[in-house]
């Protein structure tokens, strides 16, 4: 039954700054929250991956009470 019901899911964000040793990436702070960089990466594709990664175990994580009954 839950197989079928509509799944979305409202992803994290992440910001994005170069610096002189590379790009860094960290989720986006709110509420007063501060959350680690991480880096540096040499490239724009190479930080874009690593978010893609991230967004992708969070939708594993979040789709997993789902994929077990399929």
């Amino acid at each position: 039954m839950l197989n079928q019901a509509r799944r979305i899911y409202a992803l994290q964000e992440f910001t994005v700054e170069k610096k002189v040793k590379g790009w860094y990436y960290t989720r986006t702070s709110r509420f007063g929250r501060r959350y680690e960089e991480k880096g540096p990466y040499r490239s724009r594709a190479s930080v874009a991956l690593m978010i893609a990664r991230e967004l992708a175990r969070e939708i594993g994580r979040r789709d997993a009470p789902y994929a077990a009954e399929e």
